[in-house]
């Protein structure tokens, strides 16, 4: 009878227990969940310091054993492991202290260190900061994998993950702005009105070569830069598929059934916090009219799904702008 006491007496201590860690474990699960949901741009903003530290780096799909630096919350990346998987022949020249990176016949591209500008293809494109060498690898500011090899770069917060991929395929649909070059820097006038000649005035987009089946359109403006954790600058959808770009300054104006879900927010970076790089993305949709969520999204990986429901395809125009 003792033994049987004693047996049951261990049961239920075990039921308490697995009912306390079960509980525990939900709690945990209900907090983490709260934290991905409490995402604060602005606390981000105010303590981008915090960002200083490696971040993996994955080129073409390949995940690189050279980890990238978060150096006074710019983007470095190991240059060698970077062009490496990209197929290009990487040199170092100890002379003048220079990395050289070739792909015959695609691009070429150098940089000296300590320079803040790299030689691309010939012409010279300003960078945020200049190369540096950090335990005797060479790693330079990640605008350099746009500027030579023109992938497009995502931010995985959550995982601290750099990633550059090659864009959908959709032959013939390109998007532009008459207001830069693409992976060129964005003209003061359209920063918001907190930058120093900040107008916040709307960037001018154009876009071609839809494919076969759209039917609308949706324009979407966000900083992929880790600190703004892909804000969504501006949004606008059910865009006519006669139209074929929105002009300077058309935010508010809209008249033909576009929804500007999001309102124009020109590019505000925190001082000293490097390039930030705004993504100007045109949808070609399948449908006249997206269901239009109450609450506007604002994160692009939020407002994102939204938009791949309908998509055929979509096409990107980078930028830059550094305050």
């Amino acid at each position: 009878m003792r033994w049987r006491t004693l047996t049951g007496y261990k049961m239920m201590l075990i039921t308490v227990l697995a009912m306390v860690l079960s509980a525990t474990a939900a709690s945990a699960a209900d907090k983490t969940s709260a934290a991905v949901e409490q995402r604060d741009v602005m606390h981000n903003v105010a303590s981008f310091i915090e960002w200083n530290s490696p971040f993996t780096v994955n080129v073409n799909g390949k995940v690189l054993e050279t980890k990238g630096e978060m150096i006074n919350s710019r983007w470095f990346v190991p240059v060698r492991a970077v062009f490496e998987a990209a197929g290009a022949n990487v040199t170092w020249d100890a002379v003048d202290h220079s990395w050289h990176a070739k792909k015959q016949g695609e691009f070429s591209i150098e940089q000296k260190v300590g320079d803040t500008k790299a030689v691309v293809n010939g012409g010279a494109v300003q960078l945020d900061s200049g190369a540096v060498m950090a335990d005797g690898t060479v790693l330079a500011p990640a605008r350099v994998i746009e500027a030579a090899l023109g992938l497009e770069l995502r931010w995985d917060s959550a995982n601290r993950v750099l990633t550059a991929a090659p864009l959908p395929e959709v032959p013939g649909f390109r998007v532009w702005s008459d207001a830069f070059p693409a992976y060129g820097d964005i003209p003061t006038k359209y920063a918001h009105g907190g930058i120093t000649g900040g107008k916040n005035i709307s960037l001018p987009i154009s876009w071609e070569g839809a494919p076969k089946g759209t039917k609308s359109f949706a324009v979407v403006m966000y900083d992929v830069n880790p600190i703004a954790d892909s804000f969504v600058h501006w949004s606008v959808l059910n865009i006519p598929v006669t139209v074929s770009g929105l002009p300077e300054g058309s935010a508010e104006h809209f008249t033909d059934g576009s929804v500007e879900l999001n309102a124009y927010f020109g590019m505000e970076p925190p001082r000293y916090s490097g390039d930030h790089l705004y993504r100007l993305v045109v949808y070609a949709l399948d449908t006249d009219k997206l269901e239009i969520p109450e609450q506007p999204p604002t994160y692009f990986d939020q407002l994102e799904p939204l938009l791949l429901q309908h998509s055929l395809g979509y096409a990107v125009n980078d930028g830059f702008f550094r305050h």
